[in-house]
């Protein structure tokens, strides 16, 4: 997006009544900023999919993404069909409109600190979505997965220093979305690498990796198939196991049963007669 707006910067108009709204590439360059814009729920809950593998929340992310992506094309076809006779009948000249981005022209041109959209859109009715369905796609979906560990942090935070604090930069709300999309930057960063570390540290499906903030240090456990381990981030056990096996586990084999002295690093067990079945 913040490549997208640079591109626009080189064509913006200097307010609604530019010449410069007329042209063609600052229309097709603000349909493009709205189009990315409907799609955002979408690829925000692509990053936070991204970054399980319970397989019980992979599942439910999928139900998520599909809905974005039907919310967001609802929104989307809002202007589609902003122009056919009697689908916008509201007056929102002059910034009259309760919505974001929405106008009764196509243009970006300069807010008052930031580019601004104003797009054209159908009457909000019980079967055409008003804007706040963005809003819906994108933060919803935070609160519903309560019960998942973090993400009702990751939504007010999302939603505190996104559309509230852009609301508090400017009154312009077609203004709004490009500011909060100037501090996504900083709000992805920040999620990323501090909220939500303990999923970084466990990236991708091949394995444990290091903490991104942590000084290199090893993962506190590892996610699979909805299951942790408990292993301590050093990979090491409180002690020695007592399993009882057919030689002696030795150290730091985690509880991991051979049939002589193990000297790798394994997975933790309860440590008293729990068996795991390793490469001799």
């Amino acid at each position: 997006m913040e490549f997208l707006q640079a591109i626009q910067y080189l064509f913006i108009a200097a307010d609604l009544s530019d010449p410069i709204c007329d042209t063609l590439i600052n229309k097709v360059l603000t349909v493009l900023g709205f189009l990315h814009i409907c799609l955002q729920p979408y690829f925000c809950h692509v990053i936070n999919a991204s970054l399980t593998k319970n397989e019980k929340y992979l599942d439910r992310y999928i139900v998520i993404k599909r809905l974005c992506l039907i919310g967001g094309g609802m929104l989307f076809s809002r202007y589609l069909i902003a122009g056919f006779p009697g689908y916008s009948k509201m007056d929102v000249s002059d910034f009259k409109s309760t919505e974001w981005l929405r106008g009764d022209k196509l243009c970006t041109f300069r807010g008052n600190m930031h580019l601004a959209w104003s797009v054209p859109m159908a009457d909000p009715t019980y079967v055409i979505p008003g804007a706040a369905i963005h809003s819906f796609c994108m933060f919803a979906p935070f609160f519903a997965l309560y019960e998942k560990k973090g993400m009702v942090i990751q939504g007010t935070f999302l939603f505190a220093f996104g559309p509230y604090m852009a609301s508090l930069f400017t009154p312009n709300l077609m203004e709004q979305a490009s500011i909060w999309c100037f501090f996504s930057i900083a709000q992805i960063a920040i999620m990323l690498f501090f909220i939500r570390e303990t999923l970084i540290i466990n990236w991708g499906r091949d394995g444990p990796h290091q903490s991104l903030i942590s000084n290199g240090k090893g993962s506190k456990g590892k996610e699979t198939n909805g299951k942790e381990t408990n292993g301590h981030t050093n990979g090491h056990t409180n002690g020695h196991t007592n399993g009882h096996t057919n030689g002696h586990t030795n150290g730091h084999g985690n509880g991991k049963e051979t049939n002589g002295h193990t000297n790798g690093h394994g997975k933790e067990t309860n440590g008293h007669g729990k068996k795991l079945k390793i490469n001799k």
